[in-house]
């Protein structure tokens, strides 16, 4: 999930790139990796990966440590901007089985 800033709509704060219609309904695809559909106030995201660093750590391939933190924060920064009344996670939300029992602490309270 890339997290990219996209551009927004002067009226609805939401951005502007990426307006799709789907049946009828009105979504917003963001550069940042997300779909939003706002009738319904749902952000759907996909393959946070989350533990990653710590699941190739596992097996001696060196990755950056906070890559959980750093992907959390994106998600949250989303969150404060489309106030979505639900989030959907599609996809591998941890990179691998073990991933929830790594999770730091500070990660699961975020």
């Amino acid at each position: 999930m890339p997290f990219a800033s996209a551009s927004r709509s002067a009226a609805s704060g939401v951005p502007s790139d990426g307006a799709l219609a789907v049946a009828g309904a009105e979504f917003a695809a963001d550069p940042a990796g997300i779909v939003y559909w706002p009738e319904q106030g749902l952000l759907a995201v996909a393959d946070l990966h989350l533990e990653k660093g710590s699941s190739f750590a596992a097996r001696g391939v060196l990755l950056p440590p906070y890559d959980t933190a750093a992907t959390l924060a994106r998600l949250a920064a989303l969150i404060a901007r489309y106030m979505p009344r639900v989030v959907v996670a599609l996809g591998d939300s941890f990179h691998d089985g073990r991933g929830p029992a790594r999770l730091a602490d500070t990660d699961r309270a975020t």
